[in-house]
């Protein structure tokens, strides 16, 4: 297997892709020189730091983080259980914050910066969807609580593509993805709850990619991905010999063509390309240094560090390769 042994200098300006090429150039040159195992394990997510972002208290309680998004700009939005949006800026430094209209029956899961600059929550215990002005105060919500076209049971995943359209994961009653105008006008849906391909258990965090929809499908150990009208195009498989997906919660689709996954249940960040193939693994279950507890989220900034939302352990990670 390969480890980072030392540190490899990369350009702050260096995309996420070319992160991962230099460390991994630098490691076949250090494996080449002094030898590596062959033991068939998989590759690592080379990290050079190990840092956490502070979440404020609420009152006497620490909340724990739940979702998460940058932007184009690096500026990262932050979902809480204590029914907070949380807005850092790159280098984590706190510039806004302020709560969902409603919070007291249960916390929300999903958000996403809109192309007009507003913010989108998935406002999962209040099956609806709620759209913040930049401020933070609320421009509009649709959906109501049911089974039928533009209702929610439990929706926890919102996605925006670039022609402006909307897609919202849910799981309960109904396990499908609905695909809606950013006022929040039904388009169409696809999925439904069971195991077999284009089927859903709990599809929890979507990304949008060259006119196809990424979607992590939970409880199935999988991601599949749909054309963006939901027809179902493929399950991405991993490698026979790799460990397979273990609860994936979220991820995302860098411009280079990496898929970053973080995983509840082995608290593990899987780094991979669009076929499948391991580029890099990182992390195991516990509370110290280089370990998860039950992560449920994370971000990709421009240059090549990502976030988690280290939920169990109450903690925003931060990763530097």
């Amino acid at each position: 297997m390969f480890k980072m042994i030392g540190t490899c200098k990369v350009k702050k300006s260096a995309t996420p892709a070319a992160v991962f090429w230099a460390v991994a150039l630098r490691c076949a040159l250090l494996c080449f020189v002094v030898g590596c195992t062959s033991d068939n394990e998989e590759p690592e997510f080379a990290v050079s730091r190990f840092d956490s972002w502070k979440v404020p208290a609420s009152g006497r309680f620490l909340p724990a983080p739940r979702g998460l998004y940058s932007d184009a700009d690096d500026n990262v939005f932050v979902l809480d259980d204590a029914g907070r949006v949380l807005v850092y800026n790159s280098q984590g430094k706190l510039t806004q914050q302020w709560e969902m209209p409603e919070f007291a029956v249960g916390k929300p899961e999903g958000i996403w910066k809109l192309l007009d600059g507003k913010i989108a929550v998935a406002d999962t215990h209040y099956h609806r969807v709620v759209i913040f002005n930049a401020d933070g105060t609320v421009s509009h919500m649709f959906g109501t609580q049911g089974n039928g076209s533009g209702q929610f049971v439990f929706p926890v995943s919102i996605a925006q593509d670039p022609h402006g359209f909307l897609y919202v994961g849910e799981y309960g009653d109904k396990q499908r993805i609905q695909k809606f105008t950013v006022a929040g006008e039904y388009v169409t849906e696809f999925g439904q709850h069971g195991t077999g391909e284009g089927q859903f258990q709990r599809p929890s965090g979507m990304s949008w990619q060259n006119g196809e929809v990424y979607v992590v499908d939970a409880f199935n150990d999988r991601i599949q991905v749909f054309s963006d009208d939901g027809k179902f195009a493929r399950v991405i498989r991993l490698p026979e010999k790799s460990d397979p997906l273990q609860y994936p919660y979220d991820m995302r689709v860098t411009k280079d063509n990496l898929i970053y996954v973080i995983e509840n249940k082995s608290a593990r960040l899987t780094v991979m390309e669009l076929d499948g193939t391991i580029v890099g693994r990182f992390g195991k279950p516990g509370r110290g240094m280089h370990e998860f507890y039950q992560p449920w989220d994370l971000a990709v900034l421009s240059d090549g560090r990502v976030l988690v939302a280290d939920t169990g352990n109450h903690r925003l990670v931060e990763l530097t390769p």
